[in-house]
């Protein structure tokens, strides 16, 4: 059997998640270069005749110009594997013959058995084609169409696209995408390219028109594999009856992926209103509902809020305004009305359907925060139950993630991070991962991510807080001066990067000037539910000016507001000078005790 150790070169092939790592990060990788990878490590250190490749990806050449087109994803493959073709590490070419896979790499197999593909990477033998345990299954659902004269469809797009993506989320051996992952996508694109660009092999999507006061409903499962489809129908759509009409389709393609569909969970209503007026709004809602822009959230708030004040007794409804008045108060405004709203809109959510999993993360988002004094435990609980009712959301696995990396369970963090990679588009790991490998001092990966994340979205404040940190932790005294103003320029009252500039100069040998942003920070509320960074950082400032007696005062107080990093606190240089009290050894201790390795499992 393989070791389970990476290559020396750090080349993965996921089989389950059907990606190429090169030392840890995903490299984009083209479904037929892909594919011809797998064939060839599944054959590795024998010749594979051209004539073989062409009959594996295209089953015939009769209509493609094979010579160039295996050239070229072999081209491809090599740029990913950072090969060179004159001479090579990995792909071998054999000319006038084929090409023979002779690198090292780690294949993770697609279930717990080894595959023989894996088998086969490692020279045991196999006869049994690698083809089947190649790719796990995939699926989006888009919003349907309108077409015809119609110009308000209630809602019924995007909500019935939804509904699927809830019933369908638990099939075993298949990654669906949450309906937030498609919202983005325009209207009039083809299902085919709209899969492309999610990175998914099976897209379900289609239509609904009313013609003389009815409603009709087409709707097809595309295989974007096969080009073909895999599930088609046409029916009458009664919007009176959608909850038993989303069953059935749920049923439908479940069969067509020849999975089981597991019964719903015991709920105590329907998904969404039967109100067309409450439905039309909160769909309205839920699109903005995911922005960081205050104005967007002010809007996706004031429409929920129509929706449960039509409909009193829409649990979904009240578990995403309860969200958004989270995030409001956790990231805008730390004023108590939207605290108490949100608590108010997450119990009544629960009290209609207490198997309702956006109202399990709706309660956890609230438990792992400043006005609940971050119940790390409690909210891993609320986000397991979450999981448990529905798997593929990715918003529970990415605070899954956050709070795992704040007691110190780095590794966890990471690899919670991972399990949510499926239900992002083009199967992309979070962005917030970042945190868990600067906190790892894995410099290189979070270098790279924070690039990413700019590149994604320059306004987010997030890397923009990253970025210095990792020039200071690594000595790059001019970088991070310039990047600390750049961060200043857009965050100029944010205590987080206040407190970050005064640590810069702590480091830098003036004392009078980071006390001077030690105090501004501490004058500042504005950056209510992250203020335990805050007091870490002024610890650090603290111990670097060798206060240790203050900074331990401070590290404590940052550790009772949520941030428990103990890792981070053994192994920062700024924290060099506590490291020789008793208590700092104590209080590391105590929280390694009290946040074991095994809480982050699921």
């Amino acid at each position: 059997m393989r070791s389970t150790k990476a290559a020396p070169e750090g080349i993965e092939l996921d089989l389950g998640r059907y990606e190429l790592r090169r030392h840890g990060r995903r490299v984009k990788l083209e479904k037929k270069p892909m594919e011809l990878l797998i064939f060839l490590v599944s054959r590795r250190d024998q010749l594979v005749p051209r004539k073989e490749i062409v009959k594996k990806l295209w089953r015939s050449d009769l209509f493609i110009d094979a010579e160039p087109n295996v050239n070229n994803i072999v081209r491809k493959i090599r740029a990913a594997l950072g090969d060179d073709s004159a001479k090579p590490r990995f792909l071998e070419t054999v000319v006038g013959k084929g090409y023979r896979f002779i690198g090292p790499v780690r294949v993770v197999e697609a279930h717990a058995e080894l595959s023989n593909l894996e088998r086969n990477a490692a020279g045991e033998t196999s006869h049994r084609s690698a083809s089947a345990l190649s790719e796990r299954s995939s699926l989006a659902v888009l919003p349907l169409v309108l077409v015809g004269d119609a110009t308000d469809d209630r809602g019924v797009c995007v909500g019935l696209a939804d509904a699927l993506v809830s019933r369908l989320g638990n099939l075993q051996g298949v990654d669906v995408l949450p309906t937030s992952a498609t919202l983005s996508l325009p209207a009039e694109m083809a299902a085919s390219d709209a899969g492309s660009r999610l990175g998914v092999r099976f897209v379900a999507h289609g239509a609904i028109r009313e013609t003389k006061g009815q409603w009709r409903l087409s709707m097809e499962v595309l295989d974007l594999h096969s080009q073909n489809a895999c599930l088609s129908l046409k029916c009458r759509l009664d919007l009176d009856k959608l909850f038993e009409l989303e069953n059935d389709l749920a049923r439908q393609i479940a069969k067509a992926l020849n999975r089981p569909l597991r019964p719903p969970a015991n709920q105590q209503r329907p998904r969404h209103s039967k109100d067309p007026f409450a439905y039309a709004e909160f769909m309205r809602g839920y699109r903005l509902s995911s922005s960081g822009d205050p104005a967007l959230l002010h809007e996706a708030a004031q429409r929920l809020s129509a929706a449960v004040a039509r409909d009193p007794g829409f649990s979904l409804a009240h578990a995403t305004l309860s969200l958004v008045y989270a995030s409001r108060h956790f990231e805008l405004d730390p004023a108590r009305i939207w605290l108490e709203r949100a608590e108010f809109h997450c119990r009544r959510a629960l009290e209609l359907d207490p198997n309702l999993p956006e109202g399990h993360v709706a309660n956890a988002f609230l438990l792992w925060g400043p006005s609940k004094n971050f119940q790390h435990l409690e909210a891993i609980a609320e986000l397991r139950r979450a999981l448990a009712l529905q798997s593929n959301l990715p918003h529970a696995y990415n605070r899954l993630g956050t709070i795992l990396a704040h007691i110190g369970l780095l590794d966890h963090a990471c690899a919670m991070y991972e399990r949510g990679r499926p239900f992002h588009p083009k199967k992309a790991v979070s962005h917030s991962i970042v945190q868990a490998y600067v906190w790892k001092q894995e410099y290189d990966l979070a270098r790279d991510e924070i690039a990413a994340w700019l590149a994604e979205a320059p306004g987010n404040k997030y890397p923009v807080y990253f970025a210095p940190q990792l020039a200071m932790r690594t000595g790059d005294w001019k970088e991070a001066e310039t990047l600390l103003q750049e961060a200043v320029q857009m965050l100029p009252d944010e205590p987080m990067i206040v407190s970050l500039q005064g640590l810069f100069h702590a480091m830098t040998g003036q004392a009078d000037r980071a006390m001077e942003h030690v105090a501004k920070a501490c004058a500042s509320p504005k950056s209510f539910g992250h203020a335990h960074h805050t007091y870490y950082q002024i610890a650090c400032i603290l111990a670097v000016l060798k206060q240790p007696a203050a900074a331990f005062e401070w590290l404590e107080r940052s550790v009772s507001t949520g941030f428990a990093c103990w890792p981070l606190f053994a192994n920062d240089p700024c924290l060099q000078n506590l490291r020789a009290l008793p208590e700092f050894e104590i209080l590391v201790s105590s929280l390694q005790a009290k946040y074991p390795d095994h809480l982050g499992l699921l």
